[in-house]
């Protein structure tokens, strides 16, 4: 038992559980799986059935109604109130009248559909959540932005009439909802079918016996307003209103369908990877059969495995006996000479399909050959520590990555920002993402998209916070986590399930989480199930800003993984411009007007004071260049803590994932790429610091006096599978007037997936001129190329004594100071970065790169690109870079429109890139 890992400990409790909180699914869960008669066939298709599926996805019909009780408690006391003698309505009649009803889509939510309708302002924009939640929010005695919205505190009816096929006369029909949300009830033709709790799919019901086949027919849904907490709800939370944005979202968000039912349908294709190397691959393929009758039945299927290029590898006719209510079946094989998924930067990422059909039911997927499993790092390791080290088809690696927040609370725009979202995460070779506990749960298309491009995924059920398990319904989360499970573990992208975030344990003994990790162990036994983060040896800190502690604070830390860090920013003046009147930019110590303080991280101008701390880099008098401090302080302060966890990279750390990318709501936050695609200039600086090759410096200061001696590590990490051969790293360290204090070379070998400590660079300071510092540190191959670049300033952020005490008191007592008062000092701030020596830049676009050179005698530490377009789909390759005197560097990029750029440097004028 002492040299068991908490993975093994676990694992452990959740199968030994006898707790459950759905029958169904426990009986469902527990099933033994049989082997299928396997007979090998020539290469033929699997037998289509037919495809009779009616959508009823579209336009619908919507009204609220106020919450009645027709019978209740509150009348028995007296209570006289217009909400205890209120009753409810009866809506789910056919003779409903709906002509004064709105139309809304579906899928979508009720507060897009009312934005559709005119019915209500976009929630998301100005002010007008927050003059709703201050005018009419309840409780009223709430902060505003824990207020229920008038729409939050009302039923919302749904009604949809269609034609059923006259063919359907007879037959089972079964009424699929992929998701509901949050609380619902389903009538069809006027008859109750279902009520039905959580969003992520279902109920399913059989309604052959109320359809009029040939005729009109009716489906009704209420959902109920949503719930009064969020802790132990599986929904994403950050819409109640503690992080950054204000909207629970409810309505019909996933799609609808009718569909027929065969006397014995196949369902649950599933498909395991038991092992796999470059010769062969062992597999399982599972599928359940639903027998309704209490006959057992001799069964066959045809099931075919597809290569990446579709070949057909396998063609089995497979018999099995279905006995009465649902039996689990599976054939094992073997592919031979596999092609291994991977994830980006490791190779490619091919994907096989399997597919199984008896002529009434087609089931098919598709499916990568990998292994992923956990190892204890070697100074990491025990009862109450995860096995951290991740390793992919037998190759430890190192992940960098990210939290992924859910971007489209109101289910109105598609996947196409995603897409571009993660195109941009690739780019940044950010190859982990945890689509993080207060989010939700991905969709297909999400992780059909990872699994294309190989991202790897983190996914937790959307919990937070505390589970508060006394008021949970415990079968809701086993049903909706069963779902789940047995939606998303087909996926090669998704390598590991979390519990949620930030629960700590609680005083009934983790009743919820040991029902969904003893879920996740009976479905997909082949992915380890975190209880929650952090846990185990990973780590959380907000110490840096909602502290008000300074970047150095991260020095002290050195968890497994580094699972959530970072600062607060803006986003541009152009998204600004997107969500609320720009004239309110105009004005700088800002006005606490409602739409600039619905649009902050916390709801309040004090965030800017909190962001100002860290974003001291010159003088702050406006919002465009609070805007860009604010962004390049968020990708300094990754950057600080992402390379001393990557300096310690397989011996002690297995990754990091800072917060964030991915945006739910417009306005300030700690996404590195905004609501609208549009990256922030720290994603530049995560995209650097994140290079799979990079040369770079730990160091534990930014602060060095003149009679000390400069110190930093200097490190070399090669995250590829290719070794790094007679490469150069290179550290110059420069004082303010660019005068060389430190020059120093190596040329260096790198082992595939290895980290080198190459040298340490001490430097004394005496008769420099400190203020600031400037230590470059670049990586080129052996053919002189540049590889990875990065630039660290020191010393160049002073503060006057009056500043230093304002910043050093708690911030809780600064909190209702006026913002003007607090930003006041910033405003005097001087601009060491601005005030080195200037250099002279040239620039100039040719067809897929924008050109610039240093061409004066002095470096440029902070090169930026202004005036790109950045709309879904573009792409700018770098930005916020440094040059050397007399080095050209050329920025990739693709435009859907015409470029007019302007380049810059902090000290180096404007220049039109020509």
């Amino acid at each position: 038992m002492s040299d068991a890992s908490l993975d093994e400990v676990e694992r452990r409790r959740w199968r030994q559980s006898p707790l459950w909180g759905d029958r169904w699914v426990e009986a469902h869960a527990a099933l033994t799986s049989h082997p299928a008669t396997a007979v090998e066939l020539g290469a033929s298709a699997v037998p289509e059935a037919a495809d009779e599926v009616l959508s009823l996805d579209g336009e619908w019909l919507m009204a609220k109604a106020s919450p009645g009780r027709e019978f209740s408690i509150d009348r028995w006391a007296g209570d006289r109130s217009d909400a205890a003698q209120r009753r409810p309505v009866s809506w789910h009649r056919e003779d409903t009248d709906r002509s004064s009803w709105v139309r809304a889509t579906v899928p979508g939510t009720v507060q897009s559909a009312l934005v559709d309708a005119g019915v209500t302002p976009d929630p998301l924009t100005d002010d007008h959540t927050f003059s709703e939640l201050t005018a009419h929010g309840e409780p009223s005695e709430w902060p505003w932005f824990f207020r229920r919205t008038r729409i939050e505190q009302q039923e919302w009816w749904y009604a949809r009439r269609f034609e059923a096929p006259a063919h359907w006369l007879g037959r089972r029909v079964r009424l699929s909802f992929d998701g509901i949300d949050y609380a619902a009830s389903v009538y069809v033709n006027g008859e109750p079918v279902a009520r039905h709790t959580g969003m992520f799919g279902g109920p399913d019901v059989e309604v052959g016996a109320l359809l009029r086949p040939g005729d009109t027919n009716e489906v009704v849904v209420r959902i109920d307003p949503p719930p009064r907490d969020w802790h132990g709800v599986m929904k994403p939370s950050p819409g109640w209103g503690w992080h950054y944005g204000h909207l629970i979202s409810m309505g019909i968000w996933r799609g609808v369908t009718l569909t027929p039912v065969p006397d014995i349908e196949l369902t649950d294709l599933a498909v395991t990877v038991h092992d796999a190397s470059e010769d062969v691959a062992r597999l399982r393929i599972s599928w359940d059969a639903v027998n309704p009758t209490s006959e057992r039945a001799a069964r066959s299927a045809r099931l075919v495995v597809r290569d990446p290029g579709g070949r057909s590898l396998h063609t089995l006719d497979a018999s099995f006996e279905a006995p009465a209510g649902v039996s689990r079946h599976h054939i094992e094989m073997t592919v031979d000479r596999p092609q291994l998924w991977w994830p980006f930067g490791y190779g490619a990422q091919p994907l096989y399909r399997a597919e199984v059909g008896d002529g009434d039911t087609t089931l098919q997927t598709s499916f990568g050959i990998r292994t992923v499993r956990m190892a204890a790092l070697p100074r990491r390791h025990g009862p109450d520590t995860y096995d951290w080290q991740f390793v992919v088809n037998g190759r430890p690696v190192f992940l960098k990555g990210a939290n992924w927040c859910w971007t489209d609370p109101m289910a109105r725009r598609g996947f196409e920002v995603d897409r571009h979202i993660l195109d941009l995460v690739v780019r940044a070779n950010l190859q982990m993402l945890r689509a993080w506990g207060g989010g939700t749960v991905e969709s297909d298309e999400f992780y059909e998209e990872c699994d294309r491009r190989g991202i790897l995924v983190l996914q937790e059920f959307p919990l937070t916070f505390g589970l508060d398990a006394t008021g949970a319904d415990l079968a809701t989360i086993d049903e909706q986590a069963s779902r789940i499970v047995r939606r998303l573990r087909n996926h090669p992208s998704l390598i590991m399930w979390g519990g949620g975030n930030e629960n700590p344990a609680t005083s009934t003994s983790d009743d919820l989480l040991t029902v969904i990790g003893k879920r996740v162990t009976q479905y997909d036994p082949s992915r380890p199930f975190h209880r929650t983060d952090p846990w185990g040896g990973s780590e959380h800190f907000y110490g840096v800003y909602h502290e008000g502690m300074p970047i150095e604070a991260y020095a002290d830390l050195l968890p497994a993984v580094f699972g959530e860090y970072g600062l607060s920013s803006q986003c541009s003046l152009e998204s600004m411009g997107r969500f609320l009147d720009p004239t309110l930019l105009e004005q700088w110590p800002p006005h606490p007007h409602g739409a600039l303080l619905q649009h902050q991280s916390q709801f309040s101008l004090f965030d800017l004071f909190k962001q100002a701390r860290y974003a001291a880099y010159g003088p702050i008098t406006d919002w465009r260049t609070f805007i860009e401090y604010s962004q390049i302080a968020q990708g300094d302060a990754l950057r600080f803590a992402s390379e001393r966890i990557r300096a310690h990279s397989g011996a002690e750390t297995a990754g990091y994932w800072f917060y964030k990318v991915g945006e739910a709501f417009p306005g300030a936050s700690w996404a590195v790429i905004d609501y609208y695609g549009v990256p922030k200039l720290s994603y530049y600086r995560a995209k650097q610091f994140s290079a799979p090759r990079s040369a770079f410096a730990v160091y534990d200061r930014t602060e060095w006096a003149a009679d000390d001696v400069f110190q930093a590590g200097v490190h070399v990490a090669n995250d590829t599978p290719v070794a790094l051969q007679a490469a150069r790293v290179r550290a110059t360290l420069f004082d303010a007037q660019w005068s060389v204090l430190f020059d120093q070379q190596r040329t260096v070998d790198v082992e595939p997936d290895g980290r080198l400590d190459v040298f340490r660079l001490t430097a004394p300071l005496t008769d420099a001129r400190l203020s600031p510092l400037i230590l470059a540190i670049e990586l080129r191959g052996a053919d002189g190329g540049l590889i990875s670049s990065q630039w660290y300033p020191f010393n160049h952020q002073p503060k006057d004594e009056a500043l230093r005490a304002l910043e050093s008191r708690p911030l809780d007592e600064l909190a209702e100071t006026p913002i003007a008062e607090l930003l006041e000092p910033y405003g005097r701030l001087s601009s060491p970065l601005s005030s080195q020596p200037r250099t002279v830049l040239r620039a100039r676009v040719e067809a897929d790169a924008i050109v610039i050179d240093n061409a004066g005698e002095h470096p440029a530490p902070v090169v930026l690109i202004d005036g790109f377009p950045h709309d879904v789909g573009d792409v700018l390759e770098d930005n916020a870079f440094g040059l050397r005197a007399g080095e050209s560097r050329r920025v990739a990029y693709v435009a859907s429109s015409v470029l007019r750029i302007r380049v810059r440097a902090w000290n180096a004028d404007e220049v039109e890139a020509g």
